[in-house]
Parts: structure tokens; C-alpha cells; sequence
């Protein structure tokens, strides 16, 4: 239904916009920063909470076992086996969710087992210890990737 909507509103309009900024502007009406600003509203109004607010309160109210059971229905064994690694290495559940999440969502394929073993070392090695800091890394990490660097 929302892909029908986008059609409906870019219907044989040509749009002019160079950037991903400037289009998604000119096809909404707004930038993406007041787009957000409102999805954000909206969900302060639904659930009492910012966004931020509601995810640290996600991550920390679930053992790491369960908070993937939420995102993938199903536990393996071997998933079993890397949360042990992970609690081994002294990263909390908490942390280890933000880890969870941040691994699936950069691997689109699924959590790959060695490689979130090598950012669970890196994120203890950096002493990225808590939800905060997990957090803020994470966004950190994301801006690096998102605009390429001009040199």
C-alpha cells in the first residue's frame, strides 16, 4: 500500500532533484530531518517515549536469546554458542543486543557468526560497555559508511 502511495504521488511528474535530499523534498514537501522530526512526534504521541527512549528500553528488558527470538522467530544452536562467546568476552545483554541488531541489520544476509564474534572483540576492546555507548558508536560507525569521504 505505501509503495502505491509513492507511485501516486511521483505519477508522471519528472523529478529534478540531483541529490536524494533534494528529491525526497521535492516529492514530500519537506526535508528528511522534518519528515523525521514528525515521524518522531508521532511516536512520542503513541507511546510516551522518543524513539532513542523506547530501543535502550528494548535492549536492556530482554535477555540477548530472547531479544533475537523477537527478531527472528527462531534460535539456533550455534546462535546459542555466540551469545556465550559474547557474554565470555565481558560485553552485558544490553550491549550484546545493540550488537545483535547492528550485526543484522550491516549484514544483510543474517547475523554471520565469525564476524559478529570480531566486532564483539573490537566493541571490548574499545570498551564500549554500555547501551550509551554502544548507541552513539553505532551512529558513528553508520556515518562513515553513509557519505563517502571526498579527498
Amino acid at each position: 500500500m505505501k509503495d502505491k502511495k509513492r507511485i501516486k504521488k511521483t505519477a508522471g511528474k519528472v523529478i529534478h532533484g540531483l541529490t536524494p535530499e533534494e528529491r525526497f523534498k521535492e516529492i514530500h514537501g519537506m526535508s528528511i530531518e522534518e519528515w523525521n522530526a514528525k515521524l518522531e512526534e508521532k511516536f512520542i504521541a503513541k507511546t510516551g517515549m522518543t524513539f532513542d527512549e523506547w530501543y535502550v528500553n528494548q535492549v536492556k528488558s530482554s535477555p540477548p536469546i530472547e531479544f533475537l527470538k523477537k527478531r527472528n522467530d527462531t534460535v539456533t544452536e550455534d546462535d546459542v554458542k555466540l551469545v556465550e562467546d559474547l557474554q565470555m568476552l565481558g560485553l552485558k545483554d544490553d550491549v550484546i543486543n545493540v550488537l545483535l541488531d547492528y550485526a543484522a541489520l550491516v549484514s544483510r544476509i543474517g547475523l554471520v557468526h565469525p564476524l559478529v564474534r570480531e566486532m564483539g572483540e573490537h566493541w571490548h576492546e574499545k570498551k564500549i560497555l554500555t547501551v550509551e555507548k554502544a548507541i552513539v558508536f553505532v551512529r558513528e560507525e553508520q556515518k562513515k559508511y553513509k557519505k563517502p569521504e571526498i579527498e
